[in-house]
């Protein structure tokens, strides 16, 4: 499935994501302490639509070393997105919860920092 249509079909994921979040608030978490996954299901969304532009770049690219980093780190977030996607649909018990709430964190800190690295580049 190419990114494009895994965008259409976010609305759902957003709908399973807050179920999940009622249920664990239901489980004594705060509010405040579930809104990671609704920020996971955004960062999911701005990887894939970078994701999805970033081909057509790509394609136009000069072959250089420049060209070689781009697709590599584009390969890297792709890897990276598919991961979270399948940790997003995963049944969340309290180890996934935490280790999923960190891999959150983490990767938006990484990626946000890593593209805007790319842009100034």
């Amino acid at each position: 499935m190419n990114h494009q249509q895994s965008l259409k079909l976010e609305h759902k994921l957003y709908s399973i994501v807050k179920s999940k979040m009622e249920v664990m608030q239901q489980a004594n978490m705060s509010w405040i302490e579930v809104q990671f996954l609704r920020k996971a299901v955004d960062v999911l969304s701005e990887c894939r639509r970078t994701l999805m532009y970033t081909y057509a770049f790509a394609f136009y690219l000069q072959k250089d070393n420049q060209s070689v980093i781009f697709e590599e780190n584009q390969r890297d977030l792709e890897h990276a997105t598919e991961q979270l996607s399948e940790f997003l649909e995963r049944d969340l018990d309290h180890e996934n919860l935490v280790s999923l709430k960190q891999k959150v964190f983490l990767f938006a800190l990484f990626h946000k920092s890593r593209l805007i690295n790319h842009i100034i580049e």
